[in-house]
């Protein structure tokens, strides 16, 4: 569906298939597809319906029951868990039932509220360790020891058990710590998905003892440590295109506040995108791609629009890229002091996705 704008993001699944055979060759292991936050802001329907034949895709993760169950009416049929914790109603937990969709159980409180609400049917759960993330999840072999003594097999499968990395993308020490006491406190027990290896796992080190791994910003072109790379493809691109271009003097400013100002008589492109769109103020002083050229943004960003300053070359209806081939989601990370994740997450519902398979 056009949205009647010349602004868009470009979704390339050939790119996103690519990423998850590279990773699979890699970590040779299922692999658990996050799709998240509308899959990091590429569109989970159209992410998920790509993927979802792909053998050694085992599962589907998402952050909230909503999504999983946004899945499940999508025509998903293989396992999904919700990585976050959900309500403790009887509403939640009878859908969650009803969709077969697995619960993170993050703590000895929440399997004690979670038993006395379910009836007939089991739910399914992925018991969360926390081994030094300090976010969500059980803090010690003694916990897990009792909910495993006293949880009723009646009412829950317990599918799965995982932690999370802090630090896979840069502390080893403290990453090899974190994975140390993991399979410290699970030693001894049986599970039929054992997972903690998330993307920069499985891109930076060698682990033997998942049987699962959890794909996340890899499968979408980013380097987990936010670093320029060749070897996952980048799959969202984002474009417009130059609505207007004038003539200002000297002397002349631009935009809210008038915090530019033309230092001799200069061309000015503006273009409709703006923070409403995701690309907040700070890209201020940024560069976008233009015919061949890199120009700088001047002024303000405005909620829909922001002005370029361009040179003559340069008219109305020319594409150009915010990020794709030649400026990297990488390179914007690093110009806003932020990470990809963050970028891609921040592209409005209002951008059109266009993909291309």
């Amino acid at each position: 569906m056009s949205l009647y704008r010349d602004t868009y993001a470009q979704i390339n699944l050939r790119n996103l298939k690519e990423n998850i055979e590279t990773t699979y060759k890699k970590f040779k292991r299922p692999l658990m597809a996050v799709i998240k936050a509308d899959a990091y802001g590429h569109g989970y329907q159209e992410v998920a319906s790509y993927i979802k034949d792909i053998d050694y895709i085992e599962m589907f993760a998402v952050a909230t029951l909503y999504e999983a169950i946004e899945l499940r009416e999508l025509g998903i049929e293989k396992g999904i868990l919700v990585l976050g914790a959900v309500p403790t109603t009887k509403e939640e937990i009878d859908l969650a039932i009803k969709y077969d969709i697995s619960l993170t159980m993050i703590s000895w409180e929440y399997l004690h509220h979670l038993t006395s609400l379910i009836d007939d049917k089991p739910l399914k759960v992925h018991i969360k360790l926390d081994t030094g993330m300090h976010r969500i999840g059980l803090t010690s072999r003694q916990e897990l020891e009792e909910l495993m003594n006293t949880v009723d097999r009646n009412k829950f499968i317990l599918d799965g058990i995982f932690t999370h990395y802090a630090t896979a993308d840069g502390d080893d020490v403290a990453f090899n710590q974190q994975r140390e006491l993991f399979y410290q406190m699970i030693d001894g027990y049986q599970f039929k998905y054992v997972h903690c290896c998330n993307s920069a796992a499985m891109t930076y080190h060698h682990d033997t003892g998942s049987n699962l791994g959890r794909i996340g910003i890899v499968m979408y072109g980013i380097d987990p440590a936010g670093n320029e790379t060749d070897e996952f493809k980048q799959v969202m691109s984002l474009f417009s295109k130059v609505s207007m271009v004038k003539q200002i003097n000297q002397g002349e400013r631009v935009g809210y506040g008038l915090t530019y100002q033309a230092k001799e008589n200069e061309y000015i492109a503006t273009i409709p995108i703006g923070y409403a769109d995701g690309l907040i103020r700070k890209n201020q002083g940024r560069k976008v791609y233009i015919n061949g050229n890199y120009y700088q943004i001047v002024g303000r960003v405005c909620m829909d629009q922001m002005m370029v300053k361009v040179d003559e070359t340069v008219k109305a209806g020319d594409q150009v890229e915010i990020f794709g081939d030649h400026i990297s989601l990488a390179s914007m990370a690093k110009d806003l002091e932020t990470i990809p994740y963050e970028i891609t997450c921040l592209i409005s519902k209002r951008v059109e996705r266009v993909y291309i398979k």
